[in-house]
C-alpha cells in the first residue's frame, strides 16, 4: 500500500509535452493529505477495534464467569431445596408419628376412662337398685306394720285400754311400751344397706 510519504517524495522526470509540475505536485499533495487522513483514521479505527475486541474478550470472560456462577447457584439452590425437602419430610414424618402416638395414648386413656366409668356406673346402678329395693321393702314393711298396728288398735276395746292404764298408774307398774315404729324402720334400712 502506498503511504502519504511515498507520494510526497515521489519525483517524476519531466518530459515535453507533459503536465504542469505544480499542478501534479498540488494534486499529489492533496492525495497524500487524504491518504494521511485515511491512514490516521484507519489507525484510530484499528485502535478502537482493539479496544472493542479487548472489551468483548472481557465481556466473554465475565459472561463465562456469570454462567459458571449461575450454574453454581442453580446447583446450590437445588441442593438447598433437596435438603429442605428432606428436612420437611422428616419433620412431617416425625409430627405424624407423634400425632399417632398422642392419638393412640388418648384412645387408650379414653378407653380406660370409659371402662372405669362404665364399671362405676354399673356399681352405682347396682347400688341404686339395692337402695330402691330396700326402700320398697321398707315401705312395704312400714305399711304392713301400720296396717297391723291399725288392726290391733281398732280391735282393742276402748275401756280396757283406759282401765289398764289407770291400774298401772295406781300400782306404779310400768306399762310395756311397744318398740317405736321409727326404730323398726331404721333397723330395716340398716339391714338393707349392709347388703
Amino acid at each position: 500500500m502506498i503511504t502519504a510519504m511515498e507520494i510526497n517524495t515521489k519525483r517524476f522526470e519531466q518530459a515535453k509535452p507533459g503536465y504542469k509540475p505544480e499542478e501534479v505536485d498540488e494534486f499529489l499533495n492533496q492525495i497524500a493529505d487524504q491518504i494521511s487522513k485515511m491512514t490516521k483514521e484507519k489507525e484510530d479505527t484499528e485502535k478502537k477495534i482493539e479496544v472493542l475486541v479487548e472489551s468483548i474478550r472481557r465481556y466473554k470472560a465475565d459472561e463465562e464467569a456469570l454462567k459458571d456462577a449461575m450454574i453454581g447457584a442453580q446447583k446450590q439452590a437445588r441442593a438447598v431445596m433437596e435438603e429442605a425437602r428432606g428436612k420437611a419430610d422428616a419433620i412431617i414424618s416425625e409430627a405424624q408419628q407423634k400425632a399417632e402416638q398422642i392419638i393412640s395414648a388418648a384412645n387408650v386413656k379414653a378407653d380406660e376412662i370409659v371402662g372405669s366409668t362404665a364399671v362405676r356406673a354399673q356399681r352405682e346402678k347396682e347400688t341404686l337398685e339395692k337402695m330402691q329395693t330396700a326402700v320398697t321393702e321398707f315401705k312395704s314393711n312400714l305399711l304392713s306394720m301400720y296396717k297391723s298396728h291399725l288392726e290391733l288398735i281398732t280391735s282393742l276395746p276402748e275401756s280396757d285400754t283406759e282401765e289398764k292404764e289407770e291400774t298401772a298408774a295406781e300400782e306404779h307398774i310400768p306399762v310395756h311400751e311397744p318398740v317405736p315404729e321409727d326404730m323398726e324402720a331404721t333397723r330395716v334400712i340398716d339391714t338393707a344397706s349392709m347388703q
